[in-house]
């Protein structure tokens, strides 16, 4: 398969996922400790799963590389669970669009990649179409209280990318997805030998039932199967291409809050008008021409 259906494949699985981990974190874990911990231990289950088929490399130094990196996604899901318990999720999404522009800035710097004008145009239009489709009427509320979180978040996750990018070079895909894994899994075991984190997890376990964990799991499986599809396309095309085609994820994110808003509403429910959708589908036409330009 060509690079870039791995790339849009990509922000599919992880809207999807956003989706999921909106829906616990405000409606069923409330907390970031027990949310990480329960995300972190359902990954390294299918991490597992991976090792037992598969067979997982340990290069010299760069396992050990790939294990720090994980500890990367461990500090940024603090900053997105902050922001995701204050704002709705359509709206969050598009401050991922940060994501690319730093991992641009970065590339440049750090792997030397430098694009062609064309690929530039097509980045540049993603991002904007991007926060258009997030677009908030004014007079509302603005993305303050949340941008705060966000630019972390994204500063963290461009430099994770970039990590994956440069250890692609001595591991395998499914080898780098092991020791990620396997990073953030230690990382989520060292916060819960403290009181506190401890405490958060123990009270949610006993509060929340059975069939939440199942849809937690199902929502990792989502965010595992797209993070692998993360890991192809980074070892075959540029970081900055690869992460403005997972940038995408607005405009998953848009059509499945969309079907929740219409036949779901009780789960997740979002504003929908005339304008705003036209304003979104005016985005999405921007979008496809900027990963035409990609591709």
């Amino acid at each position: 398969m060509e690079w870039y259906i791995f790339a849009l494949l990509t922000p599919a699985f992880w809207a999807l996922n956003s989706v999921f981990i909106k829906f616990l974190i405000t409606n069923k874990f409330k907390s970031y400790y027990p949310m990480i911990f329960t995300v972190a231990v359902f990954d390294m289950v299918f991490a597992l799963a991976i090792a037992a088929f598969t067979s997982i490399g340990a290069p010299f130094p760069y396992y050990i590389d790939a294990f720090a990196a994980g500890l990367m996604p461990l500090l940024a899901f603090w900053f997105y669970s902050k922001a995701l318990i204050l704002e709705e999720i359509s709206r969050i999404i598009t401050l991922f669009q940060l994501v690319p522009v730093f991992v641009v800035f970065l590339s440049v710097f750090v792997l030397d990649e430098v694009l062609g004008i064309q690929k530039y145009l097509g980045i540049v239009s993603i991002v904007i179409a991007s926060t258009l489709i997030s677009y908030r009427k004014s007079g509302e509320k603005s993305f303050s209280s949340t941008l705060k979180f966000m630019i972390p978040f994204g500063l963290i996750i461009a430099t994770y990318t970039i990590s994956d990018k440069i250890l692609l070079g001595y591991l395998d895909f499914w080898s780098l997805f092991f020791w990620n894994i396997l990073g953030t899994f230690c990382g989520v075991m060292f916060l819960l030998s403290f009181s506190k984190p401890r405490k958060h997890f123990t009270e949610t376990v006993l509060r929340v039932k059975k069939k939440v964990f199942f849809i937690a799991f199902v929502g990792e499986g989502l965010y595992a199967i797209g993070t692998i599809c993360s890991l192809v396309a980074l070892s075959l095309v540029d970081a900055s291409v690869a992460s403005a085609l997972f940038g995408l994820q607005p405009f998953y994110v848009f059509f499945y809050m969309l079907f929740l808003s219409l036949f779901l509403p009780r789960i997740l429910n979002e504003e929908i008008s005339k304008s705003i959708i036209s304003l979104k589908i005016s985005a999405i036409a921007l979008m496809f021409m900027g990963t035409w330009l990609l591709i």
